[in-house]
């Protein structure tokens, strides 16, 4: 049976799969082991006044997550946003 040649870009890889298929290679085939890692996460203690818990708690119940979890969501959202923006400020400026 013919072994899985190797590939010098990616251009090569996409025409030699288009004119086989993976059953002609079945031998040649490993099962790959792959493990996911959970990232790392830290407890913080976050005190907001009662009249923002309230609604939180409405829009997460309304979203079918936990209010916590919705709060989460939300920083984490802010963060990449701001992150977002400090990167384009300083592409524009070494421009």
């Amino acid at each position: 049976m013919t072994k899985i040649p190797k590939f010098k870009n990616d251009q090569e890889t996409r025409e030699f799969w288009d004119k086989h298929s993976l059953s002609e290679f079945e031998e040649d085939i490993k099962p790959a082991t792959i493990t996911f890692l959970k990232p790392r996460k830290e407890v913080i203690t976050l005190r907001l006044e009662r009249s923002f818990i309230i609604p939180l708690k409405v829009l997460a119940k309304r979203i079918g997550i936990g209010y916590s979890s919705l709060a989460r969501m939300w920083v984490m959202e802010r963060i990449k946003k701001e992150l977002h923006a400090e990167k384009m400020a300083n592409t524009h400026r070494h421009a």
